[in-house]
């Protein structure tokens, strides 16, 4: 039995908008299980398709304020970071400012980390020197320390060797070619194995083949159902095709829509333009056979798949933002973005607070003795994010001798 009309609004337009397909499914109900599911696919296509509109829009603002309001901060922030390192430096310097060796020594520490943090945002010769002047090791030294000892893990935790040229990247990229460098020892060793047991394959391989000529013909049949509501629609709206009560302008701009809802398989999109001439009705979609239905469900089982897939990609960057929601809405992102300006801002008020503190010596010594310095780049933390991302396990820390 058809479903009852929600009875029409004030803030309801039909006049400028045409019956779409899950409008017509929505007014009958399935009779089986295979119908149920094309009803289902068709729904579940149309929301992602309407998500991905409603985040494509919202992405035009949401970079419109992260512009606006963060990169500003962020560089104003960038700026007083580098004023400060500068201030320390003065007073390193300065004649009787900061003495006694163990705050002296704490103060350069702090220059050193300060420095560090800033040439990683963004190298700056400038900075690096100043580094230098502060540091027992210069930073071009301890980053080849540093890269030295990451190459020897990654070399232990991948089972490979990495050559010459291939550590002259960053160490992500070191991780990235002696992970690929192991998959490529896994496929000649998979190789070797599969030459051992040629005869016995010969079956399985023709086996395949008979399998993979089968999807192949079963994958045409789908197409050339496609393929025939194409060319309906085409037939229908060709300009010199006389009858009808639509103007040719109208045919132009449908055709428009035809030509590139096929060109991405969008069969969702076509259908709703056969509804929207005429061309079917729900009838027509609630009754069609079982091959014809069992194509369209593989077909929008696809395209289901590869529309979630670009939603979260989509998506990827605001999860960040907002990792702990398990339903991410625009508004969360808003808020993630609201409380970061509020943080960056109260950075800013303390970086410019310390700044005309810490021009007084003697503040600057009151600080230096609360101050306890980073315990450094721990290279098993760092390297255990990153294999994170191959599937690899993380390296683990080595014993050191007491």
């Amino acid at each position: 039995m058809p479903r009852p009309q929600k009875q029409a609004t004030l803030f309801d337009k039909p006049q400028e908008r045409s019956l779409t397909v899950v409008d017509a499914l929505a007014q009958t109900r399935p009779q089986d299980k295979q119908q149920a599911a094309f009803q289902r696919l068709i729904k579940q296509i149309h929301e992602l398709r309407v998500q991905l509109e409603e985040w494509q829009t919202y992405g035009l603002r949401h970079n419109q304020r992260v512009a606006e309001k963060l990169m500003p901060l962020y560089a104003e922030i960038r700026q007083k970071r580098i004023a400060m390192a500068r201030l320390l430096d003065e007073q390193f310097h300065g004649k009787n400012a900061i003495r006694g060796k163990r705050l002296r020594g704490k103060l350069q520490r702090m220059i050193v980390e300060l420095t560090r943090d800033l040439i990683q945002e963004e190298h700056d010769e400038a900075l690096v020197a100043l580094h230098d002047r502060h540091s027992d090791l210069a930073l071009e030294e301890d980053g080849e320390l540093d890269k030295a000892f990451s190459q020897d893990i990654i070399e232990n935790i991948f089972g490979v060797r990495l050559d010459d040229d291939e550590t002259s990247g960053n160490i992500e990229e070191m991780i990235l070619k002696a992970h690929q460098k192991q998959a490529r020892a896994g496929e000649e060793r998979a190789a070797k194995r599969a030459a051992k047991k040629s005869a016995k394959t010969a079956a399985a391989d023709e086996k395949r083949a008979a399998a993979e000529e089968k999807r192949a013909a079963a994958e045409k049949e789908v197409s050339q159902s496609v393929r025939e509501v194409y060319r309906k629609l085409a037939s229908a709206l060709h300009p010199d095709r006389s009858g009808g009560d639509l103007a040719p302008e109208r045919k132009t701009e449908l055709m428009q829509r035809v030509n590139m809802a096929y060109d991405k398989g969008n069969l969702l999109e076509l259908l709703n333009i056969q509804l929207e001439i005429e061309q079917i009705d729900a009838d027509h979609l609630a009754n069609l056979s079982a091959e014809r239905m069992a194509h369209y469900i593989q077909v929008l089982r696809e395209q289901h798949a590869e529309l979630k897939a670009e939603l979260d990609n989509v998506l990827a960057p605001y999860r960040r933002l907002v990792p702990f929601n398990r339903k991410i809405l625009p508004v969360h992102v808003d808020l993630s973005i609201d409380g970061e300006v509020v943080r960056q801002t109260n950075e800013l008020r303390h970086l410019e607070a310390d700044l005309l503190s810490f021009a007084d010596p003697k503040q600057l010594a009151q600080a230096l003795k609360d101050y306890e310095p980073d315990a450094g780049f721990d290279p098993f933390l760092a390297l255990g994010a990153l294999m994170d991302s191959f599937g690899a396990p993380p390296p683990r820390p080595r014993r050191r001798k007491p």
